[in-house]
């Protein structure tokens, strides 16, 4: 009798999983890492979105500082529509009336360009991002740009900037009164 109780049993007692309890574990496990790949992606996709959209912000803020540098530096402006009422030219003009430096949008890659002669040496794009929009307003002392760029996820970032030529013979007038 001992010999038979030291061998081992068989049958329903048996601890274990069973294939089917396997195979439904296994679905709702590929069913949880299915929803973390899919909210993995999707944030990655905000994130990119937000990143490219933070980049073209950065560049519109480059663009309006240089601006502006060169704008307080200048005696005289004069803006030009070039080609449309969309997209202007610059011309900064210095102490001797002589046109120093342009800012531009260029139509053949849409965008903003700045240098010493229009297209020539010294000159190219201030940044990657296009520009739906360069606009340009100047008067006797101040220049005011309005500016749409578009990120390269296809957002559009708009950005003005206002400067004052302090070389202007009316901001001379107006400090002086």
């Amino acid at each position: 009798m001992n010999a038979r109780r030291s061998a081992p049993r068989r049958g329903l007692d048996e601890r274990g999983l069973t294939l089917t309890e396997v195979a439904v574990v296994m679905i709702l496990g590929t069913m949880i890492m299915a929803g973390l790949v899919g909210f993995y992606l999707s944030s990655q996709g905000l994130w990119l979105d937000a990143s490219t959209q933070a980049i073209t912000q950065r560049e519109a803020s480059l663009v309006a500082a240089a601006m502006r540098d060169s704008i307080r530096k200048s005696s005289s402006a004069q803006a030009t529509l070039s080609p449309d009422s969309l997209h202007w030219q610059l011309a900064l003009y210095n102490g001797a009336n002589v046109p120093y430096y342009y800012f531009w949008w260029d139509r053949t890659d849409s965008l903003i360009h700045s240098g010493t002669s229009v297209g020539g040496t010294g000159s190219g794009p201030m940044i990657v991002s296009h520009a739906e929009r360069f606009r340009i307003t100047a008067s006797s002392y101040a220049v005011r740009v309005d500016m749409r760029l578009r990120s390269a996820s296809g957002e559009t970032v708009e950005s003005s900037a206002f400067a004052v030529m302090k070389n202007s013979a009316d901001y001379a007038r107006l400090h002086n009164q």
